[in-house]
């Protein structure tokens, strides 16, 4: 197994995990965390597309986009739906 499929398949991990926060309209999360975590995500892929990886920072990437969604709409308590 590639580094690469070992890496995609971790971050695959976090997508179902994050989706009950995004799709939940009486959700939480502050600011701060979900932009540290778009933060530490960015990092994160350029240095796996640094690595000549393909897969891992596609995945990532979606990941990323899942928590700017949290930030967008679940960063203010009673935020839109």
């Amino acid at each position: 197994m590639s580094w690469d499929v070992l890496l995609t398949l971790g971050t695959l991990i976090f997508i179902p995990g994050l989706m009950p926060t995004l799709l939940n309209k009486e959700a939480y999360v502050p600011r701060t965390t979900s932009a540290v975590s778009v933060i530490g995500l960015t990092a994160i892929i350029v240095g796996l597309i640094g690595s000549g990886l393909v897969l891992s920072p596609i995945v990532s990437s979606m990941t990323a986009v899942i928590w700017v969604l949290i930030f967008v709409y679940r960063g203010k308590r009673g935020g839109p739906a």
